[in-house]
């Protein structure tokens, strides 16, 4: 069976996964035409490439989506994760996601 993970990334880390599908947890600062604006859990700011219907449903999202290069993503897809979010604890997760001793639960 195909490995079919889409690792959890920061903008600190999306160059390491230039041309890979992603899931990056943020908030959304603007929408204009098809790019938004997304701050991610480590405060770095993230230009994301929605389709042109693309509406924010809340002001936190999860992107899923293709790194294009450190500072963009191409949107795939997103989940509304509603008003409130701790995103230090967003981060966390990114960092344990990726942490070695942890590589068998991710």
């Amino acid at each position: 069976m195909a490995d079919h993970r889409s690792p959890r990334v920061n903008k600190a880390m999306m160059a390491r996964f230039k041309g890979q599908t992603v899931r990056l947890i943020g908030k959304v600062r603007s929408l204009r035409d098809d790019i938004a604006i997304v701050e991610s859990s480590d405060g770095g700011e993230v230009e994301v490439k929605v389709p042109k219907s693309f509406q924010a449903d809340s002001t936190y999202v999860e992107i899923i989506g293709q790194v294009a290069d450190e500072r963009t993503i191409k949107m795939m897809g997103h989940i509304p994760l509603g008003d409130n979010v701790d995103m230090k604890l967003a981060n966390d997760v990114v960092q344990v996601w990726h942490d070695p001793k942890f590589e068998k639960v991710f």
